[in-house]
């Protein structure tokens, strides 16, 4: 049994609960910028049949204020998995605390969810990387980033995003695309600024593959809860090129969402567990 004593998680928690109605659930999906449309209809959806939603502000939570992220949890079923869709995160630069941003998450892994798949745009660090390219989480640092742990907790993250998620990825991608996806490091940046070229090279020297500002403390959350983690990310833009945008991000995964939904569905349709 799931325990926390964090009021902000134990709301949000019991919301949740109530608007399922005691249904658990097998799968969470948490949606990254411009991804916030995967539970609609249409090639570059997940094909969820949708039951029903909860808004943040449910859960007593805030709005997203981010362009490209929706407010609410999406939930139903694919297949005979029950899943629960995140339409949008709440950041740490928006101004909020780090038990807030992890909210939603909590609540939905306290109804049993064992699969996490956390969605994200991310800018290359590595110059083998194409702009647009779909790419799997292998490893994170968050050496620079906030954490949701509190406290004495020591937690293996020796394999922090699942090999048998990231295989059963790689199994359902031929059918997509003829190469195999890019396995990257992720590396956490606060933001909301983008970097700077000192500090792009300094994370590229350090072993990031990809940057971005988010995600790592969502793995280590899902993590520390027993759940498995794969995380896939839309490569937008090359870190600290001149010019970089919001508009950029938002449409680079837009183009790349069938790619991902067409991953998701074949991933979300069984069991999380090996």
């Amino acid at each position: 049994m799931m325990t926390h004593s964090d009021p902000t998680y134990l709301r949000a928690s019991e919301a949740l609960r109530e608007r399922l109605e005691g249904a658990t659930l097998d799968w969470i999906v948490v949606s990254g910028s411009g991804f916030s449309g995967i539970v609609g209809d249409g090639e570059d959806s997940i094909g969820l049949k949708v039951e029903g939603s909860i808004p943040l502000r449910g859960l007593g939570l805030p709005v997203p204020t981010v362009a490209g992220h929706g407010s609410a949890l999406v939930f139903g079923t694919i297949g005979d998995q029950r899943v629960c869709v995140q339409t949008g995160r709440i950041h740490p630069y928006e101004g909020h605390p780090i038990n807030v941003v992890t909210a939603p998450l909590f609540a939905m892994l306290a109804q049993g969810a064992r699969g996490v798949v956390l969605t994200c745009a991310v800018g290359g660090l590595s110059p083998a990387l194409r702009t647009g390219e779909v790419v799997l989480l292998r490893d994170q640092m968050n050496l620079f980033g906030p954490t949701p742990l509190v406290g004495p907790r020591f937690i293996d993250l020796s394999q922090l995003y699942s090999p048998h998620l990231r295989a059963r990825l790689q199994a359902i991608h031929p059918g997509i695309g003829a190469a195999k996806l890019s396995e990257v490091v992720y590396a956490h940046a606060r933001g909301p600024q983008y970097e700077t070229p000192a500090e792009t090279e300094a994370l590229r020297r350090l072993g990031g593959e990809v940057v971005g500002m988010s995600t790592t403390y969502e793995a280590i959350l899902a993590a520390s809860l027993g759940a498995f983690v794969c995380g896939i990310g839309v490569v937008t833009n090359a870190a600290s090129q001149v010019g970089l945008s919001h508009d950029e991000v938002q449409q680079r995964t837009l183009e790349a969402r069938p790619q991902v939904a067409s991953l998701l569905r074949g991933l979300l349709a069984v069991p999380p567990v090996p």
